[in-house]
């Protein structure tokens, strides 16, 4: 008599492999399904005649508008410098060279203007009493000695 072989779990069987197994869902042994597309029953046809309609062009995806500013030739770092005249320490603080003055930024305001973030979080609590993580940080920020 023959050994049968209906029905059971087998570990060898095709749908148990998983590199059989296919993202369109469940066509992993008949090859590729192009007609699933995951809409309704019914609703494949039309998607279909729609996609063949109006293919996709393959080819570079990426367009450059025609009046793209042209951007400035990347300098390697191991290339010599192009201001033999001006010292490494120019703009900074210390060294030769002009200090902060000559790079034009606006100037930083002082300790006492600034914000540690404080005003914000008691910004977000008024919009949203019923925040209790906000409730806490406040609580523990209003504490005496924690901010000064």
């Amino acid at each position: 008599m023959a050994v049968e072989n209906r029905g059971g779990r087998r570990p060898t069987a095709p749908q148990y492999n998983p590199a059989n197994v296919n993202g369109l869902g469940g066509n992993g042994q008949s090859g590729m399904n192009t007609d699933y597309t995951g809409f309704t029953y019914g609703m494949n046809k039309a998607v279909n005649e729609q996609r063949q309609a109006a293919p996709i062009k393959s080819g570079n995806a990426r367009v450059v508008p025609a009046n793209a500013p042209q951007l400035p030739e990347v300098i390697p770092l191991d290339a010599p410098t192009q201001r033999p005249g001006q010292p490494v320490t120019a703009g900074g603080r210390l060294g030769d060279g002009g200090g902060e003055e000559i790079l034009g930024l606006p100037p930083i305001s002082p300790v006492t203007e600034f914000d540690s973030g404080i005003n914000t979080l008691r910004a977000l609590y008024l919009q949203d009493p019923n925040n209790q993580d906000l409730k806490r940080m406040l609580e523990y920020v209003d504490r005496p000695g924690v901010t000064s």
